[in-house]
């Protein structure tokens, strides 16, 4: 049996900064192509302009939109009633890679790295959201399911085949990793 392989998630130009994933996804949503449509103002048959609505005789070639990658990323740190930690400690993590507004009111968008088995994907996080799910006795939250969506590179172009594997830019063990990992049963990973 080989080894568990933990997706993880980094910083591009700083790969040992970052973290393994408590769980690997069960799926990965990819898009790639061009724009079909552009969404343009057109009257209506009462002479109001209407917003949003999509131009059918747009530019033939549209902008390239790159990539997207959704990923649904699962955490739990409860234990027993009284051994459990609040999950936000680790989705503040992913939150981190969220575009940041600066005092000029201009978002600045960290680049950010998805990497699982072979597969690698880079660029800007799009979109971020978080359901808890279960929570202590006493109101701390400690399950929760957040979703991503990462807007870059082709996935397909920048991952590395099964024999060009890149290997680990992490030098952290999974199973050490916040300590959580090895505190899961063993045979959520059979």
């Amino acid at each position: 049996m080989s080894a568990l392989e933990k997706a993880r998630i980094f910083d591009p130009d700083a790969p040992k900064s970052g973290f393994y994933v408590q769980f690997n996804p069960n799926t990965l949503e990819y898009a790639a192509g061009l724009s079909g449509q552009a969404c343009k103002g057109a009257a209506d048959r009462a002479g109001q302009e209407g917003a949003g609505v999509p131009d059918l005789q747009s530019a033939p070639l549209a902008e390239p939109q790159g990539a997207v990658l959704s990923v649904r990323l699962f955490y739990h740190t409860y234990t027993s009633p009284s051994s459990f930690t609040d999950v936000r400690a680790d989705i503040s993590r992913i939150r981190a890679f969220l575009p940041r507004t600066t005092e000029k009111a201009r978002a600045k968008s960290p680049r950010v790295t998805f990497a699982w088995g072979t597969m690698t994907h880079t660029g800007t996080m799009e979109s971020f959201s978080v359901s808890y799910q279960m929570f202590a006795h006493d109101g701390t939250p400690v399950q929760a399911e957040a979703s991503i969506t990462i807007r870059g590179e082709d996935p397909d172009v920048c991952s590395a085949s099964a024999d060009q594997s890149p290997g680990n830019p992490l030098e952290s063990n999974p199973q050490q990793d916040g300590g959580r990992v090895s505190d899961v049963p063993s045979w959520l990973f059979q």
